[in-house]
């Protein structure tokens, strides 16, 4: 399977708007919570936020690039999201690593981090596969309970 990354469309997010997950990575669902729908909404204006899509230009997921800023340096994440029709059934190495390499050409990053709920151990064991490294954790809030999520970590040379 031959993937890109490419702009988003507004026809692109009302797709994602659309997506659900079974069992608990329904924790993803993106019409869960008003920040995140409206956040998918102004994404078609971001520059370093994708779509994913195959050789025949069919939507397989998305990402999106995002600098936050710890003890004083900007640190470039990554987010990524794939259809839930396609979850689980090994294709995801071939995802992150076809949005790892094409972001790289874009954005000439040398150091990359991403966060996940640690209860996601599919998407961990990819990240692992991928070169990534366990850094931190923190909990965070979301709709009224309390996650711990994973700080994973590459670098290149």
């Amino acid at each position: 399977m031959q993937l890109t990354i490419r702009r988003r469309t507004e026809e692109d997010i009302n797709e994602f708007l659309t997506w659900t997950y079974d069992g608990i990575y329904s924790f993803y669902d993106n019409n869960s919570q008003i920040e995140k729908i409206e956040g998918l909404k102004q994404s078609v204006h971001l520059e370093r936020a994708f779509s994913v899509v195959d050789e025949n230009g069919s939507l397989i997921g998305n990402c999106e690039f995002y600098d936050v800023e710890e003890d004083g340096k900007d640190i470039l994440v990554l987010g990524v999201q794939m259809k839930p029709s396609l979850t689980g059934k090994g294709q995801g190495s071939a995802f992150v690593k076809a949005i790892i390499d094409q972001g790289r050409e874009r954005l000439k990053f040398s150091h990359l981090e991403l966060a996940v709920a640690d209860f996601n151990e599919r998407a961990i064991r990819t990240y692992e596969k991928e070169g990534f490294l366990v850094r931190d954790e923190f909990m965070n809030e979301i709709r009224g309970q309390e996650y711990r999520f994973v700080i994973m970590a590459k670098d290149w040379e």
